[in-house]
C-alpha cells in the first residue's frame, strides 16, 4: 500500500473510474476483436480422435470474460457508493520505504512460489533416481501421478498460504482448507474434466 494524507469525499472518483472503463475496453475488443481475428481455434473442440476439449480460445475467452465481468462489478459498486454518498478513503500517496519493503517481500513469496512449481517435480525424480539407481526423467512423467501434481500443489501453498496469512495477520487452518479445496478443484476440472489439458509447469517439458 503506498502511504500517504487520507482524505474522505462522496464524489466520483475517475481514477477508479477510468481504471474500470479501460479493462473493460480492453475485455471487448479482445472478446469481439482481438481474439476472433487473431485465434484461428474455437472454444471448445473435438480433437483427431474424437475427445471433446478446450480449444485455442478457451483460456483466453475464460481470462476476457473474466476481466470483463470484474470490471463491471467494481464500476456498479462504486456508482452504488456515489449514489448513496457513502464516503471512500482516498490516499494521495508517495512512495516510501515500507512501500518497496511490500513489494519485495510480495514478489519474493510469489518468485518461490514458481520457482517450486517449476523445479520441484524434477528435483523430487532426480533424487528418487539417486536413491533407486533409476533413469528415468521428469519429461517423461509430466502425465503420470503423483509426478505431475507435486510442483502445481507446492507451488500453489507455498504463493497462497503466506500471502494470505500476511493479510490476516496470522496462520490459520481454515486458509489451508480453503487453498487446498481450490487446488484439488482446479485438479479435477483441467487434469480429470479436460483431458487435453496439462496442470503447470508440464507443458513447458
Amino acid at each position: 500500500m503506498i502511504r500517504g494524507t487520507i482524505t474522505r469525499n462522496t464524489a466520483p472518483d475517475l481514477w477508479e473510474i477510468g481504471f474500470g472503463v479501460v479493462l473493460v475496453g480492453v475485455a471487448l475488443v479482445s472478446l469481439f476483436i482481438w481474439f476472433p481475428h487473431d485465434i484461428t481455434g474455437g472454444f471448445i473442440e473435438r480433437n483427431q480422435v474424437g475427445n471433446v476439449g478446450p480449444g485455442d480460445a478457451f483460456f483466453p475467452v475464460l481470462l476476457a470474460s473474466a476481466i470483463l465481468v470484474l470490471s463491471l462489478i467494481g464500476l456498479l459498486a462504486h456508482a452504488v457508493k456515489v449514489a448513496r454518498n457513502i464516503p471512500v478513503d482516498r490516499e494521495m500517496g508517495r512512495v516510501t520505504r515500507a512501500n518497496l519493503k511490500f513489494l519485495a517481500r510480495f514478489h519474493l513469496i510469489v518468485v518461490a512460489g514458481l520457482l517450486a512449481i517449476y523445479l520441484l517435480g524434477p528435483i523430487v525424480v532426480a533424487t528418487q533416481n539417486v536413491l533407486t539407481d533409476g533413469v528415468e526423467q521428469y519429461r517423461q512423467l509430466v502425465d503420470t501421478a503423483p509426478y505431475k501434481y507435486i510442483g502445481y500443489i507446492a507451488g500453489a501453498l507455498i504463493m497462497t498460504l503466506p500471502i494470505i496469512a500476511w493479510a490476516e495477520g496470522r496462520w490459520s487452518t481454515r486458509a489451508l482448507i480453503v487453498v487446498l479445496a481450490v487446488v484439488l478443484s482446479t485438479i479435477v476440472i483441467f487434469d480429470v474434466l479436460l483431458n487435453n489439458v496439462q496442470l503447470p509447469p508440464n507443458a513447458d517439458y
